[in-house]
């Protein structure tokens, strides 16, 4: 097919040699794919060209899913101005395919003389350049190079990423059995990329709500606050992974950068280095920062291992107790596979530590295997974000504060973008005396991780601890807006009583019971509350968890909290004793929790607050 060749229609006029698309004389930067798609559909515009010709054809050797034809062609509709309801350029015929349905003017060029567009190319870069502008080509393994056009000069803010977000993976297999491998992949595709100085990149559980979104990716990126998106699939076949990336303006919807790998199963998790590496470059280059030595790429790992790997991951994800028994049983198959794997041993870690926090065991062992793992995975990597952030937990839980506040600097040191570390390291704040440090270190979590509980409840719990109980009420109802269903009724309870409110408290505290379908409880509160009002209710409930405690575990820390809210101090105090026996993780809020104001003159309890080395609120 001759290349000699441009394609005029309307205003409009297409030079495949020159690779561009004008409009009125001005180049409309299109992605390279998206300017192949247009070539071949007005090469073929005699015809329906069918959906998988058109894969075959632009994309070539590389496996795309459906949904990315789709997303290409909105973009050329974009960027001709085009209606798919009254179609001027692109016909689309239902499940089958498009046809281009405008009137076209071919003419063919002089092979020997260069392309008419040539002159203004030159003209715009001269330009450019004396505007100072930074123009960044990138060369990956000798294949595709991305001119990301003259028009983008570094003083642009639209042009500056500031943070990013990596949306969900597609799974080009559409086989279930693959979600563990493709979700996996995502969780440490974003881990890497969390490593970059000075961006900041939205947590995997805000971004999963996303996937399959029909929404726009710039009304996307709006949502979740980010200055760019990572697109991308997954394809596993046999012992061989293909991962396709790209990255994209989320204000523009402009492709930046785009790239296929394809590696063998053991060197799938460094290949996701090799991509964050490269996304990198072309981030930092925006934001004008000198790039920082990189750690090194993750090594092969044994396939057995990898796969076992990301089931854990894929399991520890679902927050829930079943599957966090189920992740630590695969990061312990990818450990007796790869001993020196670790990702795997910090994997471990954090389960622990999950199953310490949530488990219905006394915490103690948990915190010791967790603390166990943490440090063999800092033997096999002293890089390790997860073996220090892991170690910052274990010892905040041992009350051992100059130690985890030397291990959360560390781990935020070397990924910024973990919220779960950042809450630690606001909680090492707080517990030393920094409030108001702790509570920006947890407003920045959640600009981090915008969607989920797990970083929206810290900031009016801290507030709460700070006595500041109506901006707590207020965080929550902006939260409840923001994420519609995620009621925070106990909190609520907790305030509300502090207050004096105590019959909205006691409306809280019934939601709350019932939410967890805990009958037991709301039964001994409604006794309670019939035979002596809302503070015989609490009590009612703390006794109920007394019986509770001689056939399951219930933390005594809980309990003590639920006599100080009844009055009952002597109780309040011997429940806090066991609780330091215990190893109790909530303990460390102690010098804080209103709940224990009336105690805070009782030498026993200034004796407990001492012996855990923290300061009285």
């Amino acid at each position: 097919m001759n290349e000699h060749r441009e394609y005029r229609f309307d205003d409009f006029l297409v030079n495949p040699e020159a690779w561009n698309l004008y409009r009125d004389g001005q180049v409309i930067h299109l992605e390279p794919t998206v300017l192949k798609l247009l070539v071949f559909l007005i090469r073929n515009r005699d015809r329906l060209v069918t959906r998988e010709e058109l894969m075959d054809t632009v994309w070539g050797n590389t496996v795309v899913s459906e949904s990315a034809l789709s997303k290409a062609v909105a973009r050329l509709r974009k960027a001709l101005d085009d209606d798919s309801g009254a179609p001027r350029y692109i016909e689309t015929v239902h499940s089958k395919g498009y046809r281009f349905v405008a009137e076209v003017k071919e003419t063919e060029l002089d092979a020997k003389s260069p392309p008419r567009a040539s002159a203004f190319v030159r003209h715009a870069v001269i330009a450019a350049i004396l505007a100072g502008l930074l123009l960044v080509l990138l060369l990956l393994f000798g294949r595709d190079v991305f001119d990301r056009g003259a028009e983008q000069t570094t003083g642009q803010a639209s042009d500056e990423i500031k943070s990013l977000a990596v949306l969900p993976l597609d799974n080009l297999a559409g086989d279930p059995d693959q979600d563990y491998f493709v979700e996996g992949l995502h969780e440490v595709l974003i881990t890497e990329l969390s490593k970059i100085s000075g961006l900041r990149v939205i947590s995997r559980q805000s971004t999963m709500r996303f996937g399959g979104s029909e929404w726009s990716l710039p009304a996307i990126a709006a949502e979740l606050g980010a200055d760019a998106l990572v697109e991308g699939s997954a394809l596993l076949v046999g012992e061989r992974v293909q991962v396709t990336a790209q990255l994209i303006n989320g204000h523009t919807d402009e492709h930046i950068w785009a790239q296929t790998y394809e590696r063998e199963t053991r060197d799938v998790l460094g290949l996701l280095s090799e991509v964050a590496g490269t996304i990198s470059t072309e981030i930092e280059s925006t934001l004008r920062i000198p790039v920082k030595a990189r750690q090194a790429a993750i090594g092969p790992v044994d396939p057995v291992a990898s796969e076992a790997y990301l089931r854990g991951l894929y399991h520890l994800n679902r927050f829930e107790l079943q599957s966090f028994k189920r992740a630590l049983t695969y990061f312990e198959q990818a450990i007796a596979v790869e001993p020196g794997f670790a990702l795997a041993w910090g994997g471990l870690a954090g389960t622990h530590l999950m199953l310490a926090y949530y488990g219905q065991e006394s915490p103690r062992e948990a915190i010791l295997q967790a603390r166990g793992a943490a440090l063999e995975a800092l033997k096999l990597d002293d890089q390790s974000f997860t073996g220090h952030a892991a170690m910052g937990w274990v010892r905040l839980f041992t009350w051992d504060w100059p130690g985890a506040g030397r291990a959360f600097e560390e781990a935020l040191r070397l990924n910024p973008n973990d919220s779960m570390t950042l809450h630690g390291y606001a909680d090492y704040l707080m517990l030393t005396g920094r409030p108001e440090e702790g509570l920006a270190q947890l407003r920045h979590a959640r600009l981090i991780d915008p969607f989920t509980r797990l970083s929206n409840m810290p900031v009016p719990f801290h507030l709460y601890m700070m006595r500041r109980y109506d901006e707590a009420i207020a965080d929550i109802a902006q939260m409840q807006e923001r994420i519609p269903g995620n009621a925070m009724h106990q909190l609520l309870a907790l305030i509300y009583w502090q207050q004096g409110r105590l019959e909205e408290a006691l409306t809280q505290e019934r939601q709350a019971l019932a939410q967890r379908k805990d009958m037991e409880l709301l039964t001994a509160l409604e006794q309670g509350d019939s035979h002596g009002g809302p503070q015989a209710a609490i009590l009612a409930m703390a006794e109920a968890m007394i019986s509770r405690s001689a056939t399951t575990y219930v933390d005594p820390y809980s309990i003590a909290v639920t006599f100080a809210r009844a009055g009952q101090s002597e109780e309040t105090l011997n429940w806090l004793g066991t609780a330091v026996e215990r190893g109790s993780l909530e303990l460390m809020d102690i010098g804080f929790r209103p709940e224990f104001d009336s105690l805070r003159d009782d030498p026993k309890f200034v004796e407990l607050v001492h012996r855990l080395g923290l300061p009285m609120q």
